[in-house]
C-alpha cells in the first residue's frame, strides 16, 4: 500500500487502486498505441499489482507501529516468490496475452532476486512466454512495446498516488518507455497536470481514484490496522490532465 502523511493522520492508497489508475491512464493513450487484444492489455495493467496485500502474511507496520509504505524496507521481500506465483497463476486463468505482460513485470520486479526458487520460476515463465508469443503470432519486439505501455502507466500512477509532482512547476521525469521516449510530468498554473511529450488521445481529461484517511497514528498489530482500514470510509480524489503546449 502507498502511505502518505496527511493533516488528519495517514492517507492510504491500496496497490489495487494504484493499478486501476494505471489502467485508466492506458485507456486515455493515443489510438495508435492500442494494439490488438487491447482489452487484455488493459486487464494486465489493472491486474499487475494484484495479490500484494495479505495482512496474515506480511508486516504492514513499521517498528514504531505506523503504517508501512511499500517503498520502505522490512516486510515485503520475504513474500516475493509467493506474490509472483499467485499473480502469475491468476493471469493464466484469464489469457496468455495477459500472462506475457505479467511475466515481464515479474521479471522487472524480481529479476535481480538472489533466491534460487525465484530464479527458476522466472526462467520457467520466460520459456512459457516463447510459446505464448507463437500462439498470438507476435515477435518479442511487440511484447517489448506492450510492456513499455505498462511501465509508463505504472510509473505515472505511482507518481500521482505518491504525490511526487513538485508544486513549483518543475518537471519530474516519469521514465523512458513508450516508443523509447523519455516522459516527464509537471503541474500547470491551474493545478492540472502536463505530461511531456503529450501521449494521450484527448487534449484534456479527468480521472479519479479512491483513498482512505486514518486518524489513528499508531497500531498495535497488523490486525488492528486491517480492521481500521476496512472500517474507514473511502474518499475520492479527482485529477485533471491538460496539454498546455
Amino acid at each position: 500500500m502507498i502511505v502518505r502523511h496527511h493533516t488528519d493522520g495517514w492517507k492510504i492508497i491500496s496497490h489495487y487502486t494504484h493499478a486501476l489508475l494505471a489502467g485508466k491512464f492506458a485507456y486515455q493513450l493515443k489510438q495508435e498505441l492500442r494494439y490488438s487484444h487491447w482489452v487484455e492489455t488493459l486487464t494486465a495493467i489493472t491486474d499487475h499489482d494484484d495479490h500484494m496485500v495479505d495482512f496474515d502474511a506480511t508486516n504492514y507496520l513499521t517498528n514504531v507501529g505506523t503504517p508501512r509504505d511499500f517503498m520502505m524496507d522490512g516486510g515485503y521481500e520475504r513474500d516475493a516468490i509467493k506474490h509472483a506465483k499467485k499473480l502469475y497463476a491468476a493471469s493464466e486463468q484469464k489469457s496468455g496475452w495477459i500472462v506475457l505482460l505479467i511475466a515481464r513485470h515479474l521479471q522487472f520486479l524480481y529479476g535481480n532476486d538472489s533466491n534460487q526458487e525465484m530464479k527458476q520460476f522466472l526462467a520457467d515463465s520466460a520459456e512459457k512466454s516463447k510459446t505464448l508469443r507463437k500462439l498470438y503470432g507476435i515477435r518479442k519486439k511487440t511484447e517489448d512495446n506492450l510492456y513499455s505501455i505498462l511501465l509508463f502507466c505504472d510509473r505515472l500512477s505511482l507518481i500521482i498516488c505518491g504525490e511526487e509532482v513538485p508544486e513549483t512547476g518543475r518537471k519530474l521525469e516519469i521514465n523512458t518507455s513508450i516508443n523509447n521516449k523519455t516522459y516527464s510530468i509537471n503541474r500547470n498554473a491551474d493545478d492540472t497536470f502536463q505530461v511531456s511529450p503529450w501521449i494521450f488521445e484527448d487534449d484534456s481529461f479527468e480521472l479519479d481514484f479512491e483513498y482512505k484517511i486514518l486518524n489513528q497514528v499508531n497500531y498495535k498489530s497488523n490486525q488492528e490496522l486491517k480492521e481500521v482500514l476496512e472500517s474507514s470510509a473511502a474518499q475520492l480524489q479527482k485529477i485533471r490532465f491538460k496539454n498546455s503546449n
